[in-house]
Order: C-alpha cells, then sequence, then structure tokens
C-alpha cells in the first residue's frame, strides 16, 4: 500500500474513540463488555476440543481419544508459538495505541502477520514429515491403538494450522482494538462450525477419527477467513505498512512480550508428554486398571480431565483478553491506580465463575467425565477418581494465569515468565518424578494438585509486591 494509505488521517474518528474509552470508561463496564465476548471467543476455541473429543469419544472409542490426549502437546508447540505474536505482539499494540504512536503501531501490525505466517507455515512442514516420530516423542506406544489413532489425526490435523494460528493472530488484533464483539463472532462462527463439521464427517460420511481432523481443519479455515474480512473491509484503524517495513527486531520485541504464555506452553509441552508416560507406565502396573485397560485407560481419562480444567483457563483467558489491552493501554497513558482496579477486579470476575466449575468437578465428576464415553464405566470411575486428586487447586489456575498476564501486559515479561515456571516446571516437574515412587498411579495424579497448591504461594508474593510498587517513577512506562 502506499504511504497515503497508512496516513493517520485517513483514520476513522469512531475507531479511535473506541480504544481511547479503554482509558476513560468504568472499569467493570469495559470488562463487562469486552470480557464476556472474550470469554464467549476462548470457550469457542475450547468447544474445538471438546466437541472433537465428544465425537470421538462416543462415535470411535476410548483409544481414539486417548490418542487425542496424545496430540496434547503438538497443541502446546502451536500455542507457544502463537502466543509469541498473539499475545505479545496485541500486547505491546496496546501499548502503542494507549500513547498515540500510531504509525509505530502500524509498523508492528504488518510485522506481526508476517511473523504468523512464517510461524505457521514452519509448523506444516516440520510435521508433516516427522508426524510418526511426533507421536513417539508424544509418549505414544507403537502398535497401540492410540498410537495408530494419533498419526492418522495429527497427519490431517497440520493442514489447518496457517488457518488456525491467523485466527488466534487476527482475532486478537481486533480485540486489541476494542473490537471484541467481532472477534467473539469470528471464533462462535468457527466453533459452530466444527460441531457441523463432525456431524457431517464423523456421523454422516463414518470417517472416523480422520473425519475429526477433517472437520477441526475446515472449521479454521472458516474463523480465519471472517477474521480476515474485518481487515479487508476497511473495518480496523491499523494498516499494512508493506514489506520494505518488516524488521527481525520488531518480530523479536513482539515475541519477547508474548514470552510468559509461551513458556506456560513449552513446559505444559513436556510436563504432558512426562504425565502421559508416566500414566501408561503406571496405569500398566497398576494390577485393578490393568484388568480394564491399564495405561491406555488412565491416559484416556486424564485427557477427559485436563479438558475439565481447562474450562478454567479458558474463562480466564476471556477474561484476560479483556483485562490485558486495558491495562496495556493504560499503563501506557500512566494511569497505576487504574491498572491495580482492572487487575484485581479481573480476578473477581474469573473466579465468580471458576468456583462453580470447580464444585462440579469436585463433587460431581462422572457428570462431566460421562459426556466422553457414557457407556464405559471403566472411564468414568477411574476419571472421577483422577479428577479429585489432580484438580483439588483446580479454582486457582485461572488466578495464575491472570497473574502473569498482569506482568505481561505492563511490560514485564521476565516476571511473567518466572510465574508460568511456578507451576510448569518448578514444582510440577519434580512432584511428578518423586511422588510415583511412594504413590504409585495415585502420585502421578497428585503432582498436579501439589504443583498448584506450591505455586500459587510464591505468585501470591509476587502479585502483591508489584501491586505495590505500580505508579513509582522507576517501574511506569516500556
Amino acid at each position: 500500500m502506499s504511504d497515503r494509505t497508512i496516513s493517520e488521517k485517513t483514520v476513522n474518528p469512531a475507531r479511535v474513540d473506541a480504544t481511547a474509552r479503554m482509558g476513560t470508561d468504568s472499569v467493570w463496564h469495559l470488562l463487562i463488555t469486552m470480557g464476556i465476548p472474550g470469554i464467549l471467543s476462548t470457550l469457542t476455541t475450547y468447544f474445538y476440543t471438546m466437541v472433537d473429543q465428544i465425537f470421538v469419544g462416543n462415535f470411535v472409542g476410548r483409544n481414539a481419544l486417548g490418542s487425542l490426549s496424545l496430540i496434547t502437546p503438538f497443541n502446546n508447540i502451536v500455542n507457544a508459538l502463537a502466543m509469541f505474536a498473539t499475545v505479545g505482539g496485541p500486547s505491546l499494540l496496546a501499548v502503542y495505541l494507549g500513547a498515540g504512536r500510531k504509525k509505530e503501531a502500524d509498523r508492528l501490525f504488518t510485522n506481526i502477520l508476517v511473523e504468523i505466517f512464517v510461524i505457521s507455515l514452519t509448523v506444516t512442514v516440520l510435521f508433516s514429515i516427522w508426524t510418526e516420530g511426533a507421536i513417539r516423542l508424544f509418549g505414544g506406544k507403537v502398535g497401540t491403538e492410540v498410537y495408530a489413532y494419533a498419526v492418522d489425526y495429527l497427519r490431517i490435523l497440520v493442514l489447518g494450522e496457517i488457518f488456525n494460528m491467523a485466527t488466534f493472530g487476527l482475532s486478537a488484533i481486533i480485540r486489541t482494538e476494542g473490537h471484541a464483539t467481532y472477534s467473539m463472532f469470528s471464533n462462535l462462527f468457527g466453533a459452530v462450525a466444527n460441531l457441523g463439521f463432525n456431524t457431517l464427517f464423523m456421523v454422516v460420511l463414518h470417517l472416523g477419527i480422520r473425519g475429526a481432523a477433517l472437520g477441526t481443519v475446515a472449521s479454521q479455515v472458516t474463523g480465519a477467513l471472517i477474521g480476515a474480512a474485518f481487515f479487508l473491509r476497511g473495518k480496523s484503524q491499523l494498516h499494512w505498512t508493506g514489506f520494505s517495513t518488516l524488521k527481525i527486531t520488531i518480530m523479536l520485541h513482539a515475541m519477547r512480550m508474548g514470552i510468559a504464555p509461551a513458556v506456560f506452553q513449552i513446559l505444559s509441552f513436556f510436563t504432558t508428554i512426562l504425565t502421559n508416560i508416566s500414566l501408561q507406565q503406571y496405569g500398566d502396573l497398576d494390577a485393578e486398571l490393568a484388568a480394564v485397560g491399564g495405561g491406555q485407560l488412565a491416559v484416556s481419562a486424564n485427557g477427559v480431565v485436563v479438558l475439565c480444567e481447562s474450562m478454567i483457563v479458558s474463562i480466564s483467558l476471556g477474561i484476560n483478553q479483556a483485562a490485558a489491552p486495558l491495562i496495556s493501554y493504560n499503563y501506557g497513558a500512566g494511569k497505576p491506580d487504574r491498572v491495580k482496579k482492572i487487575t484485581l477486579d479481573a480476578q473477581l470476575f474469573a473466579f465468580a465463575f471458576a468456583i462453580p466449575i470447580w464444585c462440579v468437578m469436585m463433587f460431581a465428576p462422572h457428570w462431566l467425565i460421562a459426556l466422553f464415553g457414557k457407556e464405559d464405566a471403566a472411564l468414568i470411575a477411574f476419571g472421577s477418581h483422577a479428577m479429585r486428586l489432580s484438580k483439588a487447586f483446580a479454582f486457582l489456575v485461572g488466578y495464575q494465569t491472570l497473574v502473569s498476564m498482569f506482568f505481561s501486559a505492563i511490560t514485564r515479561p521476565g516476571l511473567a515468565t518466572l510465574v508460568s515456571l511456578f507451576r510448569h516446571g518448578i514444582f510440577l516437574v519434580p512432584a511428578l518424578l518423586i511422588l510415583p515412587h511412594f504413590f504409585g498411579l495415585d502420585g502421578v495424579l497428585l503432582a498436579g494438585s501439589v504443583s498448584d497448591g506450591c505455586s500459587v504461594i510464591v505468585v501470591s508474593i509476587l502479585y502483591i509486591v508489584w501491586l505495590r510498587r505500580l505508579g513509582k517513577p522507576e517501574n511506569q512506562g516500556i
């Protein structure tokens, strides 16, 4: 595009006003009006996975359901790479817009788009070539049904990664500009499409696990096209500045701002592999469980348990999608008291959703597990047991997520990364390595609760200290 196209004179004042309101409107009004669409947006992403698991568990079987657990490390890798651009970049965009630095925002926007394309293309090529090796790395045992199903699923899934990352990236940028409703709509439409495509490919055409993967890819294409339409129709105040403005330093700076959530996913990658291996090992050694499925049953049930906890995380991420640009904007505008109110009110908002979900997980877990195999008594029994042991502190995972994102939003990626390390590295890995030696399979399950309980204490100390430091000259600005 020409220089005239990217001139600030071409920006619609209404679009600027939508962004400026982030520094003036009532905090609760902003959290609700931006947070509810954000929650619906992240829940639709969550429902992509949930729909696949429900369809696969009920129409293919338990071992096919377990194969989706083996795919989790791949999703961790994709999410980690995507978050470098889709969390760090938009957070920095919000700071630039809050500080009135429009030209820098346009240039950053251009670099983010190219970064998303390069990352997603690399993932597609790598995992298309290395599918079977990846499944073995993720903990799959060659010769088992779980392994075979996982290979079939991943070979198709990788074909949609360009559209998958594009959907995440474009939605994040749209939210940053204050258009949370449109962002929600693009994700919601894709999730509804996934339900329809899964019905077509699995129920009507009987394509099994391959049908689940095809349905996911088709829905990702749908979501990406709707996100792209926002920019192609000129609704954004951000503009493409041309390939001449691409700079590796800009991309690296944006990636640095997204290190914390990316580290969370990278650590999840390693801990998920360790968990899968431990569940299979100790599940096969457990005489009672071995009689009804052993390690493969343990992996399948744990996948459902993790998915249930992910609902709390998804809701927290949706609230963060509203809170993060608000925090970044007001931080860039030099309003520390407003920043504090936003982050604390966001925590209250998250707890209001987390507590009821956690209560169902603890007191009626069989209701949740039955959704993924209502006639599988062994899956329901072990899944309920695993839920109570491993997710005792699940109501706090959203709190820790929001603390990490708070540090990212105020341009403190090192602290945000440290928060992620506490839960998914410093405490969880030792727990997974030590507890099974004393408690067997139950030790693998208890590791999650032990890690959550320890990390929340340390994370809270960091959070309180930095809330008190906000507003001091040496802690303000980027």
